[in-house]
Order: structure tokens, then sequence, then C-alpha cells
């Protein structure tokens, strides 16, 4: 069996009512990502995983998630407004979906002035009130609401009530699930030219009700990320969870990638600049907005930035809990 290699795969686009979403990297069986270059060429993500396992996600990963890729990567294209949205957590939707629950997070990439990122309860808020203010249409008036720039992050746990809206690029790194709950839908919900499904009642006992807790879950990474590749800023984790780590690194000269340390496969977003990734003989481009899966198999890989420098995200899956091996449901892919 030939050796691995870092993975690009083909971007699939999905229209939505409010603009779109990029898959960058999918498990789902119903629409995988497929590898862009090299031997593995037009191979899907499940089938690169039921062949090469361990080496591709890392041997405890796999031992824990058997052939569910835990990881989705997208770009969201934010036009419209997002509806006012909750996630459940892992407990609420295998109970209820025999699914995985939605933890998440959103980089911002690029921001219009009107740009807009609702986020959490200004305060401490009860299911009535959140239930009248869905109804007649004043849910905004609940929500903490920011202005967003290029290079803030928001940490998005299970039950926090969020929305996005105007102009936005954002990438988000989440649990392969797409479990969620629409509370309001800014009018669009009594319209049946655009009436969606909506998910109030069912999300009621879902929803963290306490003010947001901005300075655990929001971030100002850099208010451009070109001068913080400039100024030399390297490393900085952003988040940090059982579902994932998130780490923003900022490269002028070349850094060498251990990947014995991570024990897991490595994902890359690479949100300005341009870098070239080596491994063994494998020599690869990778430009702003394009993704790269390094698989755990790798020794060294090295991120080479382009003359104007780059900026990445990187992101691995933790190692699992000891006592333990994990079974779980395959999730079914549902419309956001």
């Amino acid at each position: 069996m030939k050796k691995l290699y870092p993975l690009k795969f083909h971007p699939q686009w999905m229209p939505k009512a409010w603009g779109g979403e990029y898959w960058d990297l999918s498990g789902f069986e119903d629409t995988p990502s497929v590898v862009s270059e090299g031997f593995l060429a037009d191979n899907d993500l499940p089938d690169i995983l039921e062949t090469y396992l361990g080496d591709l996600v890392g041997d405890e990963i796999f031992d824990w998630h058997n052939l569910y890729f835990p990881l989705l990567i997208k770009r969201l294209v934010v036009q419209d407004r997002l509806s006012v949205q909750v996630h459940p957590d892992d407990t609420v939707a295998a109970e209820r979906f025999e699914d995985y629950g939605k933890t998440e997070f959103w980089y911002v990439l690029e921001a219009e002035p009107d740009a807009r990122i609702w986020m959490g309860f200004k305060e401490d808020t009860d299911a009535g009130q959140l239930y009248k203010a869905c109804q007649d249409g004043t849910a905004e008036q609940l929500l903490n609401a920011y202005t967003p720039k290029p290079g803030d992050c928001f940490f998005i746990l299970p039950g926090t009530v969020h929305a996005a809206g105007g102009g936005l690029k954002i990438a988000e790194i989440q649990e392969t699930s797409d479990r969620t709950f629409r509370l309001y839908d800014w009018g669009r919900e009594f319209n049946p030219a655009t009436r969606r499904a909506m998910h109030l009642e069912e999300a009621l006992d879902c929803i963290n009700y306490k003010k947001y807790d901005e300075a655990a879950c929001c971030c100002h990474l850099e208010t451009d990320p070109v001068a913080a590749v400039e100024k030399g800023e390297s490393v900085r984790v952003l988040a940090e969870d059982p579902h994932f780590i998130i780490t923003s690194l900022s490269l002028t000269t070349p850094a060498k990638v251990q990947m014995e340390a991570f024990k897991s496969c490595v994902v890359y977003i690479c949100t300005k600049g341009s870098l070239t990734v080596e491994a063994g003989e494998s020599r690869t481009a990778l430009q702003a907005g394009e993704v790269m899966l390094v698989p755990a198999s790798l020794d060294t890989v090295t991120l080479t930035p382009a003359a104007g420098g780059a900026h990445l995200l990187q992101a691995h899956l933790p190692q699992p809990p000891k006592d333990d091996v994990y079974d779980g449901p395959e999730p079914d892919s549902a419309d956001r």
C-alpha cells in the first residue's frame, strides 16, 4: 500500500437561503470530500479512511471513532442573515436523533462594514422570554451584536444562541454534524415562499440562558492577519475542547512540524498568503482559502511561506479517553 501524503480536496458548494457554504473537508457518506491531487485523486475521504485507518487519523483516534471522521470544515459566504439558531450537545443529539451534537468555531475571513454576528444573550434570560421574542420578532434585542473584523474568533459551544448576516466570509471548524435548531428566521418563517422548518419548541431545553461569557468564547486575534505575519507572531491556541484544538500560526520563515507530537491528523486552513507543504517527496502549494489534511502517519511536515508570509489555522484532534472505546452513530446530513 502506498504511503499517504498531505491531501487536498475539491470544495463542494452548498447554496442556502442566506448565501451558501463551501464544504472543504467532509466525511459524510452522502457528501464526502474527494481528493484533488496525487495518486489518491478522485477517491473520497470515507474510502481513504476505510483503507488507511489509523494511518490517516491516528491509531487511538481511530480506535475511538472508527470510520467516523470527526471534523467538518466549511467556509460560510453570508449575504443575508442566518437563522437565529442553536446546536444540541452530544448527549441530547444521541438521545433524540442517534446523532452527534455540534460544537463549532468561527474565524472571520472577511467582513463588510454592515456585517453582524449575534452571539449569546446580553443578560440572563429564560425560555419564556426567548419564546415570546421569537414569536413577536424581537429576538435580536436579547442577543449580543458584534461588528466583526477579519481575525475575530468565536468558539460556539452547544446551547449558545447565535446568528450572522451582512457580507461575511467565515471559516468554520466543527464536529461532523449538521444538527441545527432554528429558533427565529428574521420573518422568513412567516412567508410561505421562504418558510423553512423551525425547531423553537424542540430547542428550548437545549439552550444556555445565562449571560454570554465573551472572555471565554470570543477573541480578537488580530485586526489584520497580514500585519500579524509581518510582525512575526507565530503560535496562539484559539480553542481547546474534547472535540478539537485550534491554533493560529503566522509564518514568515519555514517551520518544521513533528507529527508524532499530535498523534492525530492535522488540518491546515490557509487564511492569508500562501505556502508550500513538504512531506518526504511530496511538495504541495496551499493558497488562501484552501484546506489540507495531513495524515497522522507522516513523520515531519515543513511549512514554507511565500515571500509575503502566510497565516494558517491548525486543527487537530485531542486524544480520546483511555477507559473505553466509543462506537458512535453515523450522523445524517441535515440542512442548516
